[in-house]
């Protein structure tokens, strides 16, 4: 099965490097810099989504989304990565319920072998 990876991040410039990290790495790559609603999450068949906790613009940011597709899909077992650079990302994530946190900058290797684990 193709490994499929929804990545949430405003900074374009950053989502697109996302992008290329993970399509080097052989994975099918959605790219969104808004935070969609849990129900598009739920209905894409991903098998990781990873976002950044602070999205300008969106309606919710990335542990808001992550509380949110949480509660509204609970038989949805899909890993959800929260990364960021904010010093309290780590409690905002598992306050939220995420299966992971990674602080920005981060290395690729790591964020690879870290993806890798979640989906198996």
């Amino acid at each position: 099965m193709e490994k499929h990876v929804l990545i949430i991040e405003d900074d374009q410039e950053i989502s697109e490097l996302f992008g290329v990290i993970f399509e080097l790495a052989d994975y099918r790559t959605t790219l969104l810099t808004i935070a969609p609603d849990p129900v598009y999450m739920s209905e894409q068949n991903f098998q990781l989504i990873i976002t950044d906790i602070r999205l300008v613009g969106s309606k919710y940011n990335g542990n808001e989304l992550c509380r949110l597709f949480k509660l509204q899909y609970p038989e949805d077992k899909t890993p959800i990565l929260l990364i960021s650079a904010e010093s309290n990302g780590d409690i905002l994530a598992r306050e939220c319920g995420a299966d992971g946190f990674m602080h920005k900058p981060f290395n690729i290797d790591d964020l690879l072998v870290c993806a890798s684990e979640m989906m198996a």
